[in-house]
């Protein structure tokens, strides 16, 4: 065993327990004679529902601790004194509710007394920037989607589809779900979903956390799942956007109903919750979503006719393509989360699950649904991902408890094309085609050479799509996609051990070992695989096996795979075809201090992360890792990759000034391994894209990157202004050292390969700095109202890691090795983003029998847009920075600003004591705002990449093609095309367009 593993798991048995990243909370209060103030020793103090409570000490005060984030009810009872129960509490994780309770004496004449908390204005404990949206928050937010909802936090930035937080790039966000990460190692990103329904709490904390959180640099999404109460409850709820109740045949025809196009989304919720026995409770949710396109863009639908190429002599018949939604897009969706809470006091068993399962239609292989719509063979994506916890909490005393997590992850992902399955040696073999009942198309000018090439390609012949002018439109019966999967597990045991050392001190001790297993195998070309194994078998003069031929060809052409052999058989053992294993430990002290006036947070982690992986022995000499003459590697040519350790110190303080105002500072660094899938790559293909090395298209991975530090200083302040509003202002300063980079490697004299390859490697590094202002204003009257505000300033040498691949490959200066470490603005970078949440709402009984109960939400999101970079060049040059010529600084220009009005309009009518029917109208992007997300690079505009504005280059391009040319090149490049303006993050053009949805819920 390797020695720091065995340092490590000793220093967890000389401590009781592991890890668990805290998902408990507490509430502490004083009781006191309503009359006199006086303390009241030993009163009693229960959570209704629970067998959790305690006795105030000779302070009067009272701590019960170990309750799961939710909403509680506590009932305080004293020998001559009233019973007074006091509801609505909430409870968040690792945060403290404060409650002072005053009891009336036996000699007052009243009756039983129920007091109705409110949330707290100033959380006091709070020692670094906790944004918590609870599940009241969620349900009056018209937002259906958790990422967006995220996305709605001070220091959030939703962009591409993608969570940056403080500036940071997306691989630097943590999740947690249940307290469990929930993570994707390879690309850093959330891998689990939950639906909204099944959510208690979302805690975002931008960057200063504990020490008992790790592995993310920028910030953190914690997740915690709603639990059963004390009374059942059930709900069903349905949700479309087909509002003219159309038919599945004509819902899709391009025509508007209230200004938006029916996008094909359907989702029904069902909740189920409650009691099983007096110490069981439990809580269900199982949500479908169905979507025809769940990537809604403001496409203006292609009328052009007939359309015929008069060199290639191909024509398209009627090249029409309705407005809305894109064929071969749909995904059907079903998610089933779950909890169980049994209640064995000094014992607290908690299961908690949450598992989904995805389909959906892959329209073709030109990337471009436009140039697929004749094409009705759709490949498959088939998706699971799911994260499984049993937690345990044993409360020693009312001052002593500990928690043990047993934590289960996966995830798979198999693309196929739907008739030929796994049987991608196939895909390119018309014979096998034509069994499955698919034909393989021929363009014209295939038939007129239809012999010729049946006599070169026997049932291989290759199949092409219609030529027409530049572009290539796959005909119905092409094999849509290449045959890939990917499967990921992991297994964690958590634990924390909790004191309350005399009356001021909460000392927590844990740590956390959580151990992946990583697959993955995608094959190249499949589509010609079948003709290039029947060329080589038809000269087979080595006699070799059929599995030893595949090998070969597979070998050769660069299969990337791990965890699965060569040929996609799941594999064990070790070699070049083993899976990876990182491990992923933990291990810290934390020790929160509360006094009256000043609440400290000191706390130490140490991190342990082994990637499990090999690196070339000697970069410069790559020739070492090939068997020359052949297509496999040698071991001896590969060593391990070492593992790495730190040491992170953290240090939170809050002084509440008063009751209704506070500051907070907070340092703290911080280390993350970078995502995986820039080490991780199957070794065939890794030496393959090596023995390319000209070519920089062929993006190597970097066997051995190191992780990334961060240091970040934080200072806040939070005020209540009145009983209702508060607000808080938060400034932060990020340090961010060895985010990954393109390198050029350069390579001995000797080697027998180019004078180098591009790889990543460490070394980008990157500064943020912002103020964060949010205000909060819980109901008054009838008017709710959040809003928050960030102004921000990310500065770096790289905003992804292979922005620079462009300078790296053609160094201006003609040196052999150039790295530029010139800081500009990232592409993430947003000047300004902010939202505000309105919510307007009649009670029971309030304004009469058309307004009780109706209920008007608003969210209004704007930016400043993000920074991209002016150039000249072809066409290409959008995403190839070869041929990018820029006319301005990297970065310094920005993408318009953009503003979004959702509404949501909802009513709830009573149908007898318990049951109750809300129907809502939800309206995303009410004014049908054309918000452009990016840009083309040479114009700056969404609408024009400056080749049709140009007018000798249009003209040219008239008198070369026709006026058909022209069409097609607006309708494909302009009116269809992705935008280009993400610089490595990708993404649309425009924002959504309006969408129009219909609710219904029924709620027992």
């Amino acid at each position: 065993m390797h020695r720091k593993i065995f340092y490590f798991l000793l220093l967890l048995i000389l401590c009781p327990v592991l890890i668990n990243a805290g998902t408990k909370g507490r509430i502490k209060g004083k009781v006191t004679d309503l009359q006199t103030g006086d303390i009241l020793i030993g009163a009693n103090v229960v959570v209704v529902g629970t067998t959790a409570g305690a006795n105030t000490d000779a302070s009067g005060e009272f701590l019960i601790q170990n309750l799961d984030p939710g909403v509680y009810e506590i009932k305080i009872s004293y020998v001559g004194y009233k019973t007074i129960t006091v509801s609505n509490l909430r409870v968040s994780a690792d945060l403290t509710t404060y409650r002072d309770v005053q009891l009336p004496s036996q000699d007052i004449e009243v009756g039983s007394v129920t007091i109705t908390a409110q949330r707290p204005m100033v959380q006091k404990d709070n020692t670094n920037a906790v944004r918590i949206t609870t599940s009241e928050d969620i349900s009056a937010l018209p937002v259906r989607n958790v990422t967006s909802i995220i996305g709605l936090t001070a220091g959030v930035v939703l962009q591409n589809g993608y969570i940056f937080i403080r500036g940071g790039r997306t691989d630097e966000v943590g999740y947690y779900l249940e307290g469990i990460s929930t993570r994707n190692p390879l690309s850093n990103l959330n891998a689990v979903t939950v639906s909204q329904d099944a959510i208690e709490e979302i805690q975002v904390q931008s960057g200063g956390y504990p020490a008992e959180f790790g592995g993310a640099n920028s910030g953190i999404v914690r997740q915690q799942l709603k639990s059963g109460g004390n009374n059942f409850k059930t709900s069903i709820e349905w949700i479309t956007d087909n509002l003219g109740f159309k038919s599945k045949a004509n819902a899709f025809d391009g025509q508007k109903t209230l200004g938006a196009y029916t996008w094909g989304y359907s989702e029904m919720s069902g909740v189920f919750s409650g009691p099983v026995t007096d110490k069981l409770k439990m809580f269900f949710n199982l949500d479908y979503v169905y979507n025809r396109d769940g990537n809604p863009q403001p496409n203006p639908g292609i009328n052009l006719g007939r359309i015929g190429d008069p060199s290639t002599k191909d024509t398209l018949p009627n090249y029409v393509y309705p407005a809305g939604p894109q064929a071969g897009r749909q995904t059907t969706n079903y998610t089933f989360t779950g909890t169980l809470n049994y209640d064995l006091r000094p014992i607290l068993l908690r299961l908690t699950g949450s598992y989904t399962t995805s389909k959906g239609d892959i329209s073709g292989n030109t990337g471009v649904g436009v140039r697929d719509f004749m094409n009705t063979r759709y490949g498959e994506g088939d998706n699971t991902n799911g994260s499984f916890t049993l937690k345990m909490t044993h409360v020693i005393s009312d001052k002593i408890f500990y928690e043990i997590t047993g934590g289960y992850y996966i995830r798979n992902s198999e693309t196929f094309d739907k008739a030929l399955g796994s049987n991608y040696w196939g895909y390119g073999d018309s014979t096998v085609n034509a069994a499955a009942g698919w034909t393989i198309p021929r363009a014209p000018r295939d038939l007129r050479d239809y012999a010729t090439y049946k006599s070169a390609f026997g049932n291989d012949v290759p199949a092409r799509g219609l030529g027409l002018f530049a572009w290539f439109f796959a005909q119905n019966g092409a094999v849509p996609v290449n045959y890939s999967k990917f499967n990921q597990t992991s297994f964690s045991i958590n634990g924390s051990l909790t004191m309350l050392l005399g009356k001021f001190n909460t000392v927590k001790i844990g740590g956390e070992y959580q151990q992946y297993t990583l697959r993955n195998w995608s094959g190249v070309g499949a589509t010609t695989l079948a003709r290039t194994y029947n060329n080589r078998l038809a000269v087979n003069t080595a006699n070799l096996s059929s599995d030893e031929i595949k090998k070969d060809i597979l070998r050769g052409g660069g299969v990337n795979n791990y965890g699965f052999d060569v040929l996609g058989n799941v594999y064990d053992g070790s070699g070049f075809d083993a899976p990876h294993k990182p491990v992923f430990a933990a291990a810290y002290i934390q020790d929160k201090i509360e006094f009256e006036d000043l609440i400290i947070n000191l706390g130490l982690r140490f991190d342990y992360i082994d990637i499990d992986n090999m690196t070339l022995k000697d970069p410069t000499l790559p020739d070492l890792a090939v068997i020359k003459g052949s297509t496999d590697l040698n071991p001896d040519g590969f060593v391990k990759t070492s593992s790495f350790s730190s040491v992170s110190p953290r240090i939170g303080f809050s002084f509440p000034i008063t009751t209704s105002s506070m500051f907070h500072a907070q340092y703290g660094t911080f280390v993350q391994q970078p995502q995986l899938q820039n080490v991780y790559e199957g070794y065939y293909s890794f030496m393959q894209k090596i023995v390319g090395a000209g070519n920089f298209y062929a993006t190597v991975t970097g066997p051995n990157l190191r992780p990334t530090r961060t240091t970040q200083y934080e200072l806040g302040f939070t005020q209540q202004v009145t009983d209702f509003i508060s607000f808080d202002i938060t400034g932060f300063y990020r340090d961010i050292r060895d985010q990954v980079e393109y390198i050029k490697q350069p390579v001995q004299s000797i080697s027998s390969y180019s004078p180098a390859y591009y790889i990543d490697g460490n070394g980008d590094f990157a500064t943020t700095k912002g103020v964060e202002i949010a205000l909060n204003m819980r109901r008054w009257e009838r008017l709710q109202v959040n809003a928050s505000i960030s102004f921000q300033d990310a500065q770096g040498t790289g905003s992804s890691p292979n922005q620079k691949s462009g300078l790296v490959f053609q160094p201006l200066d003609g040196s052999t090795i150039y790295a530029p470490k010139n800081v500009t603005p990232l592409v993430q970078n947003r000047p300004l983003f902010g939202n505000i949440s309105i919510d307007y709402r009649w009670g029971n009984n309030d304004g009469g029998p058309i307004l009780q109960n109706l209920g008007l939400s608003a969210l209004i999101t704007f930016n400043t847009g993000h920074g991209f970079t002016l150039g000249y060049g072809n066409a290409q040059a959008e995403t190839d920075t070869r041929n990018r010529y820029p006319i301005e600084a990297l970065n310094s220009s920005l993408t318009p600003s953009e503003l979004q009005v959702d509404l949501r309009i909802d009513k709830t009518f009573k149908l007898g004591d318990k049951l109750g029917l809300n129907v809502y109208l939800y309206v995303i992007n009410l004014f049908d705002a054309v918000n452009v997300d990016n840009v083309f690079l040479k114009t700056g505009t969404a609408t024009d990449n400056g080749v049709l504005s140009d007018p000798k280059l249009s003209a040219t391009l008239i008198k070369t093609y026709g006026q058909d040319y022209i069409n097609m090149y607006k309708a494909i490049n302009l009116d269809y095309q992705l935008g280009w303006g993400g610089q490595g993050l990708g993404g649309n053009l425009f924002g959504p367009p309006r969408q129009v949805r219909l609710g219904v819920r029924l709620e027992y």
